[in-house]
């Protein structure tokens, strides 16, 4: 029997989860991502952490699922986009790596705006750029560490990082690489206008692969530190949003995926690519060849829903978590859609689509003496939601200009997806079906499908998915709440226009 790793690096922490060919999983493991001491509103993280956190799941799922290493065939890895990690000659990390959260980034955004930077990268690359992605994060460390980058020989991506360490061997993948507003879509290679521009060095890229294609194998040192055999195969892999994609099936034309975890992300797949910047949109290549995607994303997801939870819960941080998650969503349920009037922007930590504006910022408007915790939780949720379909707007807009109709949506087990009542709330507000596909690591299992590919244990992509990716439930609108999440939908964007001038600035 053949066994496929798959490995997720995400912002707030790591998960490794084995998986038999047919897609279930057997063991997984995880590790939580801290950030580092440092001024409020700064989002550094240490890559070495990540490293030791990789090793620490990496052997409790092999515990777990009491599968030898040796039948493992192949390892994939998937990790956050646009964040750049700088390395030394040696592979050491010159500098903590900034996050997407991080508040210093608006600055360094508005700098390429009015450096008139801003808008020949989105005009070359043909995707939008926001806070949290390469341009501007790459330059902050430019304006303010030239000594990190003047050590600096390797800029790789967040999981390109935990592949070299796994195979002591530096590249990154195009999916991963289009992230990065270096790459003039649908080309393949790094731009010598979009590096000049950046004064990104293209000396300091690494060569490019496909995702699915083998990068190496695990050297002697990983794997005494992790547990998986010396040899084993691991392919280059992708970005953690579109390994998501691949494992909710998301790889035709035309089909679109909703990733509720710390932002609130849709993502839809199209064949063939057509630059249209006028759209609050940023496109990448998908993992799947011949696949490109647009995306929208909202800044608000289920890390808003948490930080809500820890304000009403936080003085029984003993409780299980998924108890007080069960209590959240009978709370929500208690209460009316609408909220009686209740509503919410959940913009903690900026916003991206539609508004672009790092400054904006969080409110509970219309507060009335009868509204208690249950209406409370259920406007975060439902002020979440109409985020959401904020973004959708922009997808639709990019479809209907293709000629193409995005009739449902998948979702997974995973992050906010697994609360009944917010799947309802979100899917009355979109006005369209959603489809529950039966995994709840959706972004491991579809690195793991990239690595079968890759070592052959899968003809294809679309053999890999029809052979593990199933359908669990599925969640229709109820007309009349669809109704009224329309109305007030145009209320929580008209408000927050009025606010805008005044307080988010």
């Amino acid at each position: 029997m053949r066994y496929l790793m798959g490995i997720d690096l995400g912002t707030t922490g790591l998960k490794a989860v084995l998986f038999d060919l047919g897609g279930k999983p057997l063991g997984r493991g995880s590790a939580k991502n801290k950030y580092l001491a440092g001024p409020p509103g700064w989002a550094e993280q240490a890559p070495e952490m990540w490293w030791q956190g990789c090793c620490e799941a990496i052997q409790v799922a092999l515990a777990e699922s009491r599968v030898n290493a040796a039948d493992i065939a192949g390892v994939g890895i998937c990790g956050f986009h646009h964040c750049p990690v700088f390395l030394n000659a040696a592979g050491e990390p010159t500098r903590p790596s900034i996050v997407t959260h991080d508040s210093r980034l608006g600055e360094s955004l508005e700098a390429l705006r009015q450096g008139g930077i801003l808008e020949e990268v989105v005009k070359i690359s043909g995707s939008q750029v926001m806070t949290g992605h390469f341009p501007p994060i790459y330059h902050y460390v430019l304006r303010n560490d030239r000594q990190a980058l003047e050590k600096t020989r390797w800029i790789v991506l967040a999981k390109d990082y935990i592949r070299y360490k796994l195979t002591g061997k530096i590249g990154t993948d195009i999916c991963d690489a289009t992230g990065t507003n270096l790459i003039a879509i649908p080309e393949q290679e790094w731009s010598d206008s979009l590096c000049e521009l950046l004064q990104v060095p293209k000396e300091k890229l690494p060569d490019i692969g496909n995702s699915s294609q083998v990068f190496g194998e695990v050297t002697k040192e990983a794997a005494r530190v992790s547990g998986l055999k010396a040899g084993t195969p691991v392919v280059y892999g992708g970005g953690d949003s579109h390994c998501a994609l691949l494992g909710l099936g998301v790889i035709g034309s035309g089909e679109a995926g909703l990733l509720l975890g710390t932002n609130s992300t849709l993502r839809a797949s199209f064949r063939g690519f057509v630059k249209q910047p006028e759209y609050t949109v940023w496109t990448q290549q998908h993992v799947v060849p011949g696949r490109y995607t647009v995306s929208a994303s909202s800044m608000a997801g289920s890390s808003v829903l948490s930080w809500f939870k820890d304000i009403v819960f936080g003085e029984y941080p003993a409780r299980d978590e998924a108890e007080l998650y069960r209590e959240l969503e009978s709370l929500a349920a208690s209460v009316r859609p609408g909220c009686d009037g209740l509503l919410f922007h959940p913009y903690l930590y900026g916003e991206r689509s539609p508004f672009y504006n790092p400054w904006a910022r969080g409110s509970f408007l219309a507060i009335t003496h009868w509204h208690g915790k249950g209406h409370f939780v259920r406007s975060v949720m439902e002020g979440i939601a109409f985020s959401i379909a904020n973004c959708f707007d922009s997808i639709k807009a990019v479809a209907r200009d293709r000629s193409e109709n995005i009739e449902t949506i998948r979702t997974g087990e995973s992050g906010g997806s697994r609360l009944q009542i917010w799947r309802q709330i979100i899917t009355d507000v979109l006005g369209l079906p959603l489809e529950v596909v039966s995994v709840e690591e959706p972004g491991c299992l579809g690195a793991a499908l990239l690595a079968g590919v890759g070592v052959g244990a899968y003809k294809d992509i679309q053999s890999a998915v029809s052979q593990t990716v199933r359908i669990g439930s599925f969640t229709s609108p109820h007309s009349r709440s669809s109704t009224l999440y329309k109305e007030r939908r145009t209320v929580f964007n008209e408000t927050y226009r009025v606010l805008e001038p005044i307080l988010y600035q």
